[in-house]
């Protein structure tokens, strides 16, 4: 049974963890069964980060997104959470990496493996933000949100989804990789301006609830093992797989919370992007009819 008043890790950081060096952004669960919660809706810095990986060279998974607060800064330092790009003109990420956000406080890079080099992939500013609106009623599992592009980014694949309503590519056991440029150490705050990434495993629904009591299973995947897993910095971030002789890289996740990182016992939560509940719901609001519309969904 969980503890009563857990205190859960949204993969993301928060302004006063980037002035701390803390880089921590928690979410207490409710007495008793507590369902594990991103929360971290403090408009900060968020992220989880990529423990147990390893760098990647450049133009190594060019749909990758970094989310920038604008400013003078390093993109290093102003690099707060993950995405992917999911068409020309949409970004996806987690919806408490940018809940409550103005769309023009913020920028993206799409396929810059190393964040400070600006020669690298393509500077987006962000003309809407459409934060999932299930997750806005306070449904946390729903999380996800879609970024509409000032520009199309041309010439960059973009990821390709599961079929909706399927769960072939989150089979228990089957491998999955995360990437981010998340905190790389659960001592030390330690975030890298090159990409990581780290093969983590797909669990069963069995050891989801083992793990998380809370979790929805709808739209909820859980993937990792002790030592390798997704963490603060790395929030909004693919788990995606690459199929044998199929074109084209398979998002099945975004990543969302866990309890600490790469601990034993406590994988990392993703909202899973096969789920038919997640994109059918979408268009419960005008804005995500639009977007919906947008992406030929």
């Amino acid at each position: 049974m969980r503890i009563p008043f857990l205190r859960l890790q949204s993969r993301q950081i928060t302004a006063a963890g980037m002035a701390a060096g803390v880089a921590l952004s928690l979410s207490i669960s409710a007495a008793g069964t507590a369902q594990a919660a991103p929360a971290a809706k403090d408009g900060g810095r968020p992220g989880a980060y990529i423990i147990g990986g390893v760098e990647k060279p450049n133009g190594s998974y060019p749909f990758m997104t970094a989310l920038l607060n604008k400013g003078n800064g390093s993109p290093v330092d102003r690099q707060f959470c993950g995405g992917s790009l999911l068409s020309q003109d949409v970004v996806m990420t987690a919806a408490h990496c940018v809940e409550g956000t103005k769309a023009k406080t913020i920028e993206l890079t799409v396929g810059r493996t190393l964040l400070s080099n600006k020669r690298q992939g393509s500077l987006r500013n962000v003309s809407d933000i459409v934060v999932h609106p299930r997750y806005a009623k306070g449904q946390e599992a729903y999380d996800m949100a879609l970024l509409v592009l000032d520009k199309p980014v041309r010439g960059t694949a973009p990821v390709v989804l599961p079929t909706q309503g399927t769960d072939a590519l989150i089979r228990p056991g089957a491998s999955a990789t995360v990437a981010g440029w998340g905190n790389t150490n659960t001592e030390i705050p330690s975030f890298p301006d090159r990409l990581r990434a780290v093969n983590v495993p797909v669990l069963s629904h069995i050891e989801y609830k083992a793990s998380y009591p809370g979790y929805d299973k709808r739209v909820n995947v859980c993937a990792g093992v002790e030592g390798k897993d997704s963490c603060q910095g790395d929030s909004g971030g693919p788990l995606f797989r690459k199929l044998p002789g199929r074109q084209g890289v398979y998002q099945i996740g975004i990543v969302s919370y866990g309890d600490g990182c790469a601990e034993q016992g406590a994988p990392g939560v993703y909202t899973y992007t096969g789920s038919a509940k997640l994109w059918n719901t979408l268009d419960e609001s005008a804005k995500g009819k639009k977007v919906k519309r947008l992406l030929g969904r």
